[in-house]
């Protein structure tokens, strides 16, 4: 490939990531808490705008970090094999455990990541290396991005570049990983080529949600507008909180008092138009207020309700909690008195719903960087296969519910391998330790009961013998002597 294509390529891809730069910042900035102040008067004081401060509640923040608590690999594996594969080693020494989560978070708040997978230069040219980015200033670039897997080519440009006057960016295509410099001119542009071998652009996307165009959706783009309204809400019931929730005392026809000089008893005068300075009665609840005048009057204002504005905000954040399909519970500590097991379950339906549609979808985007970890290794092709991705179970049930329902799989038949992956909290280490000992104790009850039955066969022949032995005729049986014939 020419060097003027690459560079065409890395500007083209370039255009694409300023173009959804600012809406992606957005929304990242959502996820994090750092919202849109609410609307507030121009001429607001030092108090107010430290209501507004407060009244932010990042529920968005949690519609993502809901599902994400969900959502963990832990095995890989191909059909009948009670084993990881081999390409599970590389997942490992890549720390994916770990890292896996930061490649979620980034998929369902912004609607897409990437991880690349390309040989690791510091251990040799079959050690698979995976990174991931982010989609904020990382793009791919398909011939149909609805169905193919891997993209012709992709740009990543890193928010913190090595000099000021330039911006370098690194693009892979289905021959090498291009270091480009995106603001000089095409001669030069390309820094460096590294060929990485692959036979295809070794970059995965990662996404909740993509449409027939190929459009990627993540969680939490459609709850900004809700987002804002719950917080202008809030800031609402602290106004209402912090100036109206408590009754006002006021007082009419009262006469001030004149403030005296402690020293010498004399009023003290206003130093520019020379009128006596009076004191502001106090309304406080430990004041006891009199006065001379008969025609001064004492009351005080009703507080102001907050139950209306409680409601509003609850009906947001079920609105939220709809267009999120979590469940309102989930969000800002809804009620959950007089809720039984069932309601609970119900109430999740739609949660888990969703929770298998991701799955689903970041499922095949792993498997996808499981068979190029295979390309780089020189074991396989990255071609389509029956392996599977093993998530981890973290549904809300009891123990003893899914230590029931474990039992029912195995009656059906269902192995014990496979029964276990539903109790909540058994890792693939622990159900490969349950399903030894299992198999020890199975091997174990075997060869009590073949050597039970084998003493049980040597028995039955001795006692056969011993009575042949002692009855001439063969019978196997002496007679038993009657009354007193044998005395």
């Amino acid at each position: 490939m020419s060097l003027p294509v690459v560079l065409q390529r890395a500007r083209h891809a370039k255009e694409l990531i300023d173009r959804d730069f600012d809406r992606l910042n957005l929304v990242d900035r959502y996820a994090r808490g750092l919202h849109r102040a609410p609307w507030m008067p121009a001429k607001s004081n030092s108090e107010f705008k430290d209501l507004v401060k407060r009244s932010i509640l990042n529920v968005t923040g949690l519609v993502v970090e809901t599902p994400l608590n969900a959502l963990r690999v832990q095995g890989f594996r191909r059909p009948g094999s009670g084993e990881n594969a081999y390409e599970w080693a590389y997942w490992q020494k890549n720390r994916m455990d770990e890292r896996q989560a930061a490649v979620h978070r980034a998929a369902l708040t912004s609607g897409a990541a990437y991880a690349v997978v390309t040989p690791d230069p510091r251990k040799g040219r079959r050690e698979p290396l995976i990174r991931a980015y982010d989609s904020i200033n990382t793009v791919a670039v398909y011939t149909d991005p609805a169905w193919d897997e891997y993209p012709v080519y992709a740009l990543h440009v890193p928010e913190q570049q090595p000099d000021e006057d330039t911006t370098v960016g690194y693009l892979w295509d289905d021959v090498a990983k291009y270091t480009i410099d995106l603001d000089s001119e095409p001669d030069t542009a390309v820094l460096s080529a590294e060929p990485h071998g692959m036979n295809v652009c070794p970059v995965v996307r990662f996404s909740p949600s993509v449409d027939l165009r190929g459009r990627t959706r993540g969680l939490v783009e459609p709850l900004v507008v809700s987002q804002d309204r719950l917080n202008q809400q809030t800031l609402s019931l602290l106004l209402n909180q912090h100036w109206g929730a408590h009754a006002i005392r006021y007082a009419t026809g009262l006469a001030p008092s004149e403030r005296l000089d402690p020293e010498t008893g004399d009023p003290v005068r206003d130093a520019q138009s020379g009128e006596p300075v009076y004191d502001v009665p106090s309304l406080d609840p430990s004041t006891l207020l009199m006065a001379p005048n008969s025609d001064a009057k004492f009351g005080q204002l009703p507080a102001m309700p907050t139950g209306d504005l409680m409601a509003s905000r609850r009906q947001t954040i079920e609105e939220i909690s709809s267009l999120a399909d979590v469940p309102p519970h989930y969000l800002a500590g809804a009620s959950l008195v007089n809720l039984s097991a069932d309601a609970l379950a119900a109430a999740e339906t739609s949660f888990k719903r969703m929770l298998g549609s991701l799955q689903d979808s970041l499922g095949e985007s792993w498997e996808s960087v499981f068979r190029l970890c295979a390309v780089v290794a020189g074991r396989g092709e990255s071609e389509q296969d029956e392996s599977q991705v093993e998530w981890a179970e973290k549904s809300t049930r009891s123990l003893a519910q899914a230590a029931d329902a474990m039992v029912k799989l195995m009656q059906q038949g269902v192995p014990l391998s496979v029964a276990l992956r539903k109790v909540p909290g058994f890792s693939q280490a622990d159900i490969d330790e349950a399903v030894k000992a299992a198999e020890e104790a199975a091997r174990k009850a075997e060869a009590a009961e073949a050597e039970a039955l084998k003493q049980q066969k040597e028995a039955t022949a001795g006692g056969v013998d011993s009575q042949n032995r002692r009855d001439p005729s063969g019978g196997g049986r002496v007679p038993a002597r009657t009354g007193g014939a044998g005395r």
